[in-house]
């Protein structure tokens, strides 16, 4: 997260804030500069973000607009694993690339996987989501879909080789390390106020919320029992869940 969407943040949830509060702020989120701080607050002051009354800092309507977007929960999948398979072949020509790149992003965000060019895959029974998807495109006569139940060859490994769950695995524990010591260390953070702690606590979540959501939309959220071994996707949900505690939503 930018420093600049970390002051908007700040100052939507934080009343009665200073410059100094928020460079204090912003340095306990990691070892930020102050020189590029202030350059920070000075371009939402360019912008109009904010402005300054009796001393603090405070939220313009305009960016308070843009900060009210909250994310919505997502949910983690515990489906067990069925063998049921869905596939999607598709047959659209080079002209029609805005139509292949679209079908192509909605399939990876409903966790299918490219098997190669025009064939993708998915280790779960979602035909008729898909069906309702080529309906509304107009797309009935490019695009085929199949759903079968069966046991495939080196099923696992083809799996982890389709979608590189290994790299998503570790990306997921350096995750879960990275935010287990970023609370600790601000835990132990010494404030000149006490009450900034609850406000980069509250800060602190977000990123962190950000930070895991990437990650979520990169996993093809797998039936239980096709993930890697040791897999770091739970822990990294289960840190997710219990950000609210921190978390002031809006």
């Amino acid at each position: 997260m930018s420093i600049e969407k970390m002051v908007l943040y700040v100052l939507r949830n934080g009343a009665g804030l200073t410059s100094d509060d928020l460079k204090e702020i912003v340095q306990a989120m990691g070892n930020y500069p102050e020189t590029e701080i202030k350059k920070a607050i000075k371009k939402l002051f360019v912008s109009a973000d904010i402005k300054e009354k009796n001393g603090y800092l405070v939220l313009l309507a305009k960016a308070r607009r843009k900060m009210l977007k909250a994310n919505k929960k997502v949910p983690y999948n515990g489906m067990k694993w069925g063998r049921h398979w869905t596939m999607v072949l598709f047959d659209i020509p080079e002209r029609n690339k805005k139509i292949r790149d679209i079908l192509r992003y909605k399939l990876q965000k409903m966790g299918f996987g490219m098997m190669q060019g025009s064939v993708w895959v998915k280790p779960a029974d979602v035909i008729n989501d898909v069906r309702r998807f080529i309906k509304i495109k107009n797309l009935q006569w490019q695009v085929k879909v199949l759903g079968f139940k069966m046991a495939v060859p080196d099923e696992k490994e083809t799996i982890h080789r389709i979608w590189k769950m290994e790299k998503l695995n570790e990306e997921y524990r350096r995750f879960v390390k990275k935010t287990i010591q970023r609370f600790r260390k601000l835990k132990t953070y010494s404030f000149h106020k006490p009450e900034l702690v609850k406000i980069s606590l509250d800060l602190l979540s977000v990123i962190t919320e950000k930070e895991y959501l990437t990650l979520y939309a990169k996993d093809p959220q797998l039936p239980i029992g096709l993930q890697p071994k040791d897999w770091n996707g739970k822990r990294a949900y289960n840190i997710y869940r219990q950000l609210d505690k921190y978390l002031v939503r809006q």
